[in-house]
């Protein structure tokens, strides 16, 4: 394979910067090289994605350059494996109330109240006027313990994800997106709040492809009537469980100097453990060629750069 010089710098660039030393080694190997130099290149061809929690799709897209030009023979075997990770045409989004008892509801809220200031993640104030809390360990046990009525709802086996507690302020707001796989299925709970906060939901849709990604603009599908938005309130002990890697949402800005306390919990079919992780891939399809690819992602999320 010849690459042109842009390749071959974003290839030093990267080695230099992000790689682990066991990759730097396999670097070595030149057919690994190869690899490697075309995985970086159909990264590098995506760019950014204009919109929040987008690097799975982002990381599908480059798998499918990457596969088409070093081996696509695998690549129709490859899409069609990403079957399970699409609802069912009947899902529909419900909404459960009175969802914890008054002794579960006493603990959130002691919980929420006693969190130090330090355990706060602060890294999205500015683009959602939140402060947010992953994985507590009382939400955690909370979400195992609701695996069972979410798979009911979602009619698949289900496994949890991640959660997060999210502590939305003044200038809460949250702009059109999808969500990852790991969080298909969210079950959106309302802790307490100051006034009723829409949260506006598409029709299920089909992925974006690459071209797609890059002419995405959030006025226009805001007012596109063909995604048949549908608005949802909850009130403090009510949850809305909806297919999020599915189905645009989104919140506008809240009501000037209001407050919503939420919980995230989020599920994914069982059985999709590699799947819905990108560096995982290779593991999962048992293809050797997809390695040096699920090596630039690792190193992508190790270093948390996108580019």
């Amino acid at each position: 394979m010849v690459y042109p010089p842009y390749r071959l710098c974003l290839a030093v660039c990267y080695v230099s910067q992000m790689l682990s030393e066991a990759i730097k080694d396999r670097l070595g190997d030149r057919d690994y090289l190869d690899l490697h130099l075309a995985a970086i290149a159909s990264v590098a061809k995506l760019g950014e994605v204009p919109w929040y929690d987008a690097h799975f799709l982002r990381r599908f897209e480059a798998a499918k350059l990457y596969i088409g030009e070093v081996a696509p023979e695998y690549l129709e075997r490859f899409v069609a494996g990403f079957a399970p990770l699409r609802p069912a045409d009947k899902f529909e989004i419900c909404t459960i109330d009175a969802l914890f008892d008054d002794a579960v509801r006493h603990e959130i809220g002691s919980v929420v109240q006693s969190l130090p200031a330090a355990q706060l993640e602060r890294h999205e104030v500015e683009k959602f006027g939140r402060d947010v809390v992953h994985d507590h360990p009382f939400f955690l046990q909370l979400q195992q313990g609701l695996l069972p009525l979410v798979s009911e709802l979602a009619e698949r086996e289900l496994v949890t994800g991640y959660n997060f507690l999210s502590l939305y302020g003044g200038s809460g707001q949250c702009a059109p997106h999808l969500d990852e796989p790991m969080s298909m299925y969210t079950l959106d709970y309302c802790i307490e709040q100051s006034g009723s906060w829409p949260i506006h939901f598409s029709k299920q849709v089909e992925l974006p492809d690459a071209d797609a990604m890059q002419a995405w603009n959030e006025e226009d599908l805001k007012d596109d009537a063909g995604m048949d938005w549908t608005s949802h309130e909850l009130e403090p002990n009510q949850a809305l469980l909806f297919n999020g890697s599915s189905q645009w949402h989104y919140r506008d800005p809240i009501t000037r100097g209001g407050y919503c306390n939420l919980l995230f919990f989020h599920f994914y079919p069982a059985g999709c453990e590699k799947l819905v992780r990108p560096h995982l891939w290779a593991e999962h399809f048992e293809l050797s060629i997809l390695q040096p690819l699920c090596d630039v992602f690792a190193a992508e999320s190790e270093n948390r750069q996108i580019w």
